[in-house]
């Protein structure tokens, strides 16, 4: 199976963390306020951002459509 046809293993393992930690908050297994909900869920797609960007920039900008290579 490749997991680019799913979006990548960066973005499967911000959803599975996503999901787990709803779970959690719905069970309520963490504070009823939220907030380390929202800090779990601020950082795992803070860090999906920052990866995605990381791996754009080091490899360099994309061809343009329709250029010869």
């Amino acid at each position: 199976m490749n997991l680019e046809t799913l979006g990548g293993r960066r973005f499967l393992l911000t959803l599975g963390c996503g999901v787990a930690t709803t779970m959690l908050q719905l069970l309520g297994k963490l504070d009823p306020a939220g907030s380390t909900y929202a800090l779990t869920v601020i950082g795992t797609v803070g860090a999906y951002i920052a990866g995605n960007t990381t791996q754009k920039v080091k490899q360099g900008p994309a061809p343009a459509e329709g250029a010869q290579p």
